[in-house]
């Protein structure tokens, strides 16, 4: 039989139980009105507006904050054109091709329709005519570019060569589309009605690995935001890489994919077999028709 002092004992134990059991169910109470007034807080709180929304994050001053935008506040705007479903406007496009197909002299003979308010190859009439803009770590202005350009009847007075870079001491830099694309914007601002930007090859405005997606997002962004700032087309010219014969056109453009998924727009030049005629086709549109094509001889 078990004595007086361990009934005793028991008895103390389970007044300390029932105590702490107490305590317990009064601090679970606290926390839940709490809770409860937190709560009711954050829902008395006003929403902020696109208008009024700053990029605070809590009641610390400083703190960074993710900004959201309601989908009804924002405005649809149509998509615009310098060639319609063709070359957008303030939007990459990339032309794209193997080796001897004119990719640069078609680019070329958009420019001179730009320079001069002529007509596309399909016959339409450009509407929004005025001056380009030509960045090329290919070929010379002076025995290439010029030619060409006078061949296909270009208003020269409105064709302008990117070259060199000057810097605040007077010293000259060759201009490099992975690191100037901010200074080139400012040009643009200053001259006005710059309507076509031709990048070639588009591989050089990427500065890290250009076959890893990751580099190539980062680094054609800036020539994305300046396309979309100041209303004007970009072609980015680039080649088909090797051993890529066989697969979809949008996947043989050289370096990361990442080219044709950033590009709103991707076109591709051939040659046909023992023939000189040669095809301009879309093959990747996020924004118009994806097929069709014209027939082209340099």
């Amino acid at each position: 039989m078990r004595s007086e002092r361990d009934k005793e004992a028991d008895l103390v134990r389970a007044a300390e139980l029932i105590e702490f059991s107490e305590a317990r169910r009064e601090q679970m109470e606290r926390g839940r009105q709490s809770a409860v007034q937190g709560a009711q807080k954050a829902t008395a709180r006003p929403i902020e507006t696109p208008e009024s929304h700053r990029a605070t994050g809590g009641d610390q001053a400083g703190q960074a904050a993710v900004l959201l935008q309601c989908a009804a506040d924002v405005k649809p705007q149509p998509v615009l054109w310098l060639w319609p479903d063709w070359l957008p406007v303030g939007k990459l496009t990339v032309l794209a091709g193997a080796a001897g197909t004119g990719k640069t002299t078609l680019a070329l003979s958009l420019a001179a329709t730009v320079t001069r308010g002529g007509q596309w190859p399909d016959g339409t009439a450009c509407a929004h005519p005025g001056q380009v803009l030509i960045w090329s770590s290919e070929d010379d202005p002076a025995d290439t570019l010029v030619p060409r350009l006078m061949a296909g009847g270009t208003d020269l007075n409105r064709v302008h060569f990117v070259c060199n870079v000057a810097k605040a001491d007077g010293e000259l830099m060759p201009f490099d589309p992975a690191r100037d694309m901010p200074l080139l914007g400012e040009r643009m601002a200053a001259m006005g009605a710059v309507r076509l930007l031709i990048v070639d090859p588009i591989l050089s405005a990427v500065g890290g690995d250009a076959h890893r997606a990751n580099d190539v997002r980062r680094d054609l962004q800036p020539l994305v935001d300046l396309a979309a700032r100041h209303g004007c087309a970009v072609i980015g010219i680039s080649h088909f890489s090797k051993g890529s014969k066989g697969n979809a056109p949008v996947e043989r453009v050289i370096g990361s994919q990442a080219f044709g998924a950033l590009a709103r727009m991707v076109l591709v030049t051939v040659k046909e077999e023992g023939a000189e005629r040669r095809i301009l086709a879309r093959a990747k549109s996020n924004i118009a028709p994806d097929d069709g094509g014209f027939a082209y001889a340099l």
